[in-house]
């Protein structure tokens, strides 16, 4: 994260940027990348964070009545490339609630490991051949017959490729154990295109610690019974 922070410029825009939203914005982009060694965003040379969401001139509430208040994020083409906009309370609410498949950082960072490769196209570089095959037929078939009963997931999905990738990536990361019950061969594949076992890792940090007994050995090592060590400093 750190990497990241120094390299990065975030920018408020009519807008603070504190140390939470430096850091959300950090874990944003190194969630997805964790998986892979020395990942760097080469083509992202700053995040701008904005007071609420914004419409597709990039105007915030009060400047244009037309503004589109669904747009959370973006990552900027044209004379924007190389630059992601972020609303702040959104990124905020992303993180608030770890399990409502919804988070608008990694969203767009999603985005920008699809480009990696030069397009935002749904395929990211780390695909791989065994993957890239079944992953394009699979999101072909989707985005062709709609939902077909997939309530589970959210409809902004099926706009185009790109944006099937990123969504079906929040739940990749924020709801695994959903996702692999759901929609086992979808996160089959994406746990091969991030190099990541969201599932296990999850379920790992999750797990309560194993209650010590007062007459265990002391887990801190002194080798004194636990009632008689740390159990008495609580």
């Amino acid at each position: 994260m750190k990497v990241f922070l120094d390299e990065t410029p975030i920018t408020g825009i009519r807008t603070d940027v504190d140390t939470t939203t430096r850091a959300l914005v950090a874990a944003s982009a190194i969630i997805p990348v964790f998986g892979f060694d020395d990942w760097e965003y080469s083509g992202l040379g700053e995040v701008l964070i904005y007071p609420n969401a914004f419409g597709d001139d990039y105007s915030t509430s009060g400047e244009n009545d037309n503004v589109d208040r669904r747009t959370l994020g973006m990552v900027g083409l044209g004379h924007l490339s190389g630059v992601m906009i972020l609303s702040k309370p959104d990124l905020i609410a992303g993180f608030e609630n770890p399990e409502d498949k919804r988070n608008v950082g990694i969203h767009e960072f999603a985005h920008l490991v699809d480009k990696a490769d030069g397009s935002i196209d749904g395929l990211p570089p780390g695909a791989g051949l065994a993957t890239a095959g079944p992953w394009i037929q699979w999101i072909g078939e989707e985005l062709k017959n709609k939902p077909r009963g997939r309530h589970h997931i959210d409809q902004y999905a099926y706009t185009n490729e790109a944006e099937y990738f990123a969504v079906l990536s929040e739940y990749f990361f924020e709801a695994p154990d959903v996702l692999q019950a759901k929609a086992p061969k979808i996160y089959e594949m994406l746990q091969h295109m991030y190099r990541q076992n969201t599932r296990s890792f999850l379920s790992g940090v999750m797990r309560r610690p194993k209650r010590v007994r007062r007459n265990a050995k002391c887990p801190c090592g002194s080798g004194e019974k636990f009632k008689h060590c740390c159990r008495r400093k609580r």
